[in-house]
């Protein structure tokens, strides 16, 4: 099933969620939801080893 990035950063902008993980095989997809959301400066990424990213809710 895909996952609906763009709802996924706003749920998570808005605080309906905690976090955000997307592993490299998911980026793909991932890049295209981000590339449409108005509000990149309100979340941030967390880079882990082996190319997982968590992205939380700016602070």
């Amino acid at each position: 099933m895909a996952v609906d990035y763009l709802t996924a950063l706003k749920d998570l902008r808005d605080g309906k969620i905690e976090e955000l993980k997307i592993t490299p095989s998911d980026f793909a997809a991932f890049q295209k939801g981000w590339s449409q959301f108005p509000y990149q400066n309100t979340v941030r990424g967390i880079a882990h080893k082996g190319g997982q990213i968590t992205y939380i809710r700016s602070k």
